[in-house]
């Protein structure tokens, strides 16, 4: 896994397309747990909807994860993946592992936006 800063999101999605990978995008969810959370990177990409619902059929289908995308690797932008580790922490973890064993899969942890003008120190 990859962790940047999202201001660095569009450098990431450039330098992965750039590779020849496809681009899949998920947000954490306001208020959300392990759950929500497993059904948006279901969602995003692109596996079937027991993987959304049950720990031992996203990692199933993750190893099935090129051919779901016609044999090319994927990169995972997780906007806000920051703002679930810091109130998801153990459900952070669970989904983190699972992602980051996962081959043909690229995962870009992407932190809190900065406010523009804000205090940078």
């Amino acid at each position: 896994m990859i962790i940047l800063a999202a201001e660095r999101a569009d450098d990431a999605r450039a330098h992965f397309a750039q590779a020849g990978y496809a681009v899949a995008e998920v947000s954490t969810p306001v208020g959300g747990g392990l759950r929500e959370m497993q059904a948006q990177v279901a969602q995003a990409l692109r596996l079937p909807r027991t993987a959304a619902l049950n720990l031992d059929a996203l990692v199933d289908s993750l190893r099935d994860l090129a051919q779901s995308w016609g044999g090319q690797e994927v990169a995972l932008l997780w906007e806000d993946a920051g703002l679930f580790a810091e109130t998801e922490g153990r459900a952070w973890w669970i989904l983190s592992e699972i992602l980051d064993d996962a081959d043909s899969l690229a995962v870009v942890a992407l932190g809190p936006r900065r406010a523009a003008g804000g205090d940078q120190s």
